[in-house]
């Protein structure tokens, strides 16, 4: 169930209550609506799991070029774990209880055709519950990001995009020691490119964590069904990347 509701002509008020069974999607494409209310309804959660999500937000306009917003949700998750029981040499599914909330607040601003800009604030905590024993997952993740962005576009089809991010997080592991604690740093990256003519394609140069910063960040990617490279890396990496289209 979602609500969207235009409270003034520049405000709009959005609220949402849903919940979900992680199905195996082909290719993870779905022909049902991924959103609801603005909300996301689908996540790379392990297949089987049974979610409930409840969201509310408000969009505001503060000028022709200036946008913002506050959105806060919240997920309750069962999540099908698979064990191995050594002693009786079985396999067993145990449900683990699971909870989420996803806080940000958000401001985009253009001030000029050729420039866009974004900050935003994030907040991402993560429960879970310790009956399994699993010791390779955090049983508590809070992390708070700040993404700074700026974006130029040149009308001949070259763009450049560079990004700050700070992040403080705090890790609650069983197994304890150098898994567990708190961290906080800034990291940057920059991409520039060319939009070939005629809508042909991109040909992009991307550089993330241009100054090689050294830190330790556990990215929630232990919920999904499949492994996924991290989204921050602790050392530079380089991407070029090109699309063409017929």
């Amino acid at each position: 169930m979602g609500l969207i509701w235009d409270i003034l002509p520049s405000t709009t008020l959005r609220a949402a209550a849903f919940s979900t069974v992680k199905r195996p999607f082909a290719a993870s494409q779905t022909v049902e609506p991924t959103q609801v209310a603005g909300f996301n309804q689908f996540f790379d959660d392990v297949d089987g799991t049974k979610t409930r999500r409840y969201g509310v937000g408000i969009d505001h306009t503060l000028s022709a070029d200036l946008f913002g917003g506050i959105e806060l949700s919240w997920r309750d998750l069962e999540v099908p774990i698979l064990q191995l029981n050594f002693d009786e040499r079985t396999l067993a599914f145990n449900l683990e209880d699971e909870e989420e909330q996803l806080h940000r607040a958000y401001l985009y601003w253009t001030p000029a055709p050729r420039w866009a800009f974004s900050a935003e604030a994030q907040r991402e905590q993560f429960e879970r519950t310790d009956e399994v024993g699993d010791t390779l997952r955090p049983t508590a993740l809070t992390t708070h990001r700040i993404p700074l962005v700026a974006n130029y576009y040149h009308p001949n089809g070259l763009f450049a995009r560079f990004g700050a991010t700070y992040v403080d997080q705090d890790v609650d592991s069983l197994a304890g020691g150098e898994s567990e604690g708190e961290e906080n740093f800034w990291t940057a990256d920059a991409t520039g490119g060319y939009r070939l003519p005629n809508r042909l394609g991109i040909a992009e140069l991307s550089v993330r964590n241009v100054f090689n910063e050294d830190f330790r960040f556990e990215d929630t990617n232990f919920q999904l069904g499949e492994p996924r490279i991290s989204i921050l890396q602790p050392e530079r990496q380089i991407f070029v990347r090109l699309i063409v289209s017929f």
